[in-house]
């Protein structure tokens, strides 16, 4: 049996994370498509061309998008190269998949969630991707799948809802959306 590497908890319950884009269900755990992710989001939209997102640069937005107790890893293609790598941040962590594929490091992640979990369970784990074959796989394991656009909205602070954000509206805080209360009735 080879060594266990550095992965992330894949939590039983899942948290307080509801409401994210893609189901009610809880999202315990999200793995993401690292250089998929990086190309789509340096496109902005179209359909070629730009330098891909730095990496550094990438893992502080997606810090910045989800937060504990929700579970991130980024998988990234080759080797670490003096980036960053293990858990770097409660709830965050940076693999590089080394002689493998990322697609094949986030299908050896889902089916051990699913086999961990059960079916139930393996649908608290979102896959962040736009490959198709990672989709299709995931999608047979059980996990939720989610596209860059998804992400792109979170990384934007979009109103998807979810971890850190619970759909808040621009402007607005703690209310989950809802403006301040006025006083009625009452004289200044």
């Amino acid at each position: 049996m080879p060594p266990r590497r550095n992965r992330a908890r894949v939590p039983a319950h899942g948290g307080p994370n509801r409401g994210l884009v893609g189901g009610p269900a809880v999202a315990g755990r999200i793995l993401i498509d690292g250089r998929n992710v990086q190309y789509a989001l340096a496109r902005g939209g179209s359909p070629r061309g730009g330098t891909p997102l730095p990496t550094v640069a990438l893992i502080a937005r997606l810090r910045a998008a989800f937060a504990p107790p929700t579970e991130v890893e980024l998988i990234l293609d080759g080797h670490a190269g003096g980036g960053p790598t293990g858990r770097i941040a409660p709830g965050f962590s940076v693999s590089y998949s080394r002689h493998a594929t990322a697609d094949a490091v986030i299908g050896d992640r889902v089916a051990e969630a699913l086999l961990a979990l059960g079916p139930a369970g393996a649908w608290s784990v979102v896959v962040v991707t736009d490959d198709r074959e990672v989709r299709d796989n995931a999608r047979r394991n059980g996990a939720r799948v989610e596209g860059t656009a998804w992400l792109a909205g979170r990384l934007a602070g979009g109103t998807t809802g979810g971890a850190g954000g619970a759909g808040a509206k621009a402007g607005t805080s703690i209310g989950g959306g809802r403006p301040p209360r006025t006083s009625i009735g009452r004289t200044g």
